[in-house]
């Protein structure tokens, strides 16, 4: 994850944020401190290609992941 979040210039705890939106979802993200609702602005920016994605979800499956939800069909 650190690659990709490098190529886009923001921190790792973006990606997952960037990862969930380019899959449709809208992740609800806790926020008390200004930086933390700046960071989310930043991951939501973000637009993941779909190789970076498909390189997500391969790590995901080698750990053993389950990176489906209640929100998202499985497609086989």
């Amino acid at each position: 994850m650190k690659g990709i979040a490098d190529s886009h210039g923001v921190n790792v705890a973006q990606i997952p944020v960037a990862w969930a939106i380019a899959k449709g979802a809208l992740p609800i993200i806790g926020v008390t401190k200004v930086a933390q609702v700046e960071d989310a602005a930043k991951a939501a920016a973000v637009e993941l290609t779909a190789d970076e994605i498909k390189a997500l979800e391969n790590v995901a499956d080698e750990m053993n992941l389950n990176v489906i939800r209640g929100w998202e069909k499985e497609m086989k």
